[in-house]
């Protein structure tokens, strides 16, 4: 039997499929699960260890149906809690997820604490990397200032401000 390649898209399409049948409306202050997903990335926020596992299962086996597969190689969990976390992989079924403190989704830094201010460390180290890499063109004397404020607002400030309307305000 030959092995079907299918094309990006389409297994996105097959994901999205999978994913609405096991995501049902309502927040996670309602539910003890919530499933996150943009593309490929799927992001799963449980209340506890056990409803993640279950959800983890049941997304596992719609997957083999259609012939979709978990990567576990990228496949990582994180607790945020105020309390030490002691865990180093979560077990589910034939996956062994590796425990991170903090991970990228989706170009966001996340972390157990639930604190912003990495995330905002590393937003404002990457909005100055982009101002000296078009320091040239800003000091430049060919380019009038209305120029020099549509790079900004366009090519720098939304590296600085991107997905800051997640961010924990604080004092």
């Amino acid at each position: 039997m030959n092995n079907l390649l299918l094309p990006r898209g389409f297994r996105r399409y097959k994901a999205i499929i999978i994913l609405q049948k096991i995501n049902i409306t309502g927040h996670i202050g309602i539910k003890s699960i919530q499933i996150l997903a943009y593309a490929d990335y799927v992001a799963i926020v449980g209340r506890n260890k056990n409803a993640l596992k279950d959800t983890l299962v049941n997304i596992e086996s719609k997957a083999r149906k259609t012939g979709l597969r978990i990567n576990d190689n990228k496949t990582k969990y994180t607790e945020v809690t105020k309390a030490a976390s002691n865990s180093d992989h979560l077990h589910c079924g034939k996956y062994d997820s590796e425990h991170v403190k903090e991970f990228n989704y989706l170009g966001s830094q996340l972390n157990q604490t639930n604190s912003t201010s990495s995330e905002i460390q590393a937003r404002i180290l990457s909005g100055n990397r982009y101002y000296y890499a078009y320091g040239k063109l800003m000091k430049s004397r060919a380019l009038n200032g209305s120029s020099k404020l549509k790079i900004y607002k366009s090519l720098i400030r939304p590296i600085v401000t991107y997905g800051c309307e997640a961010w924990t305000l604080t004092n």
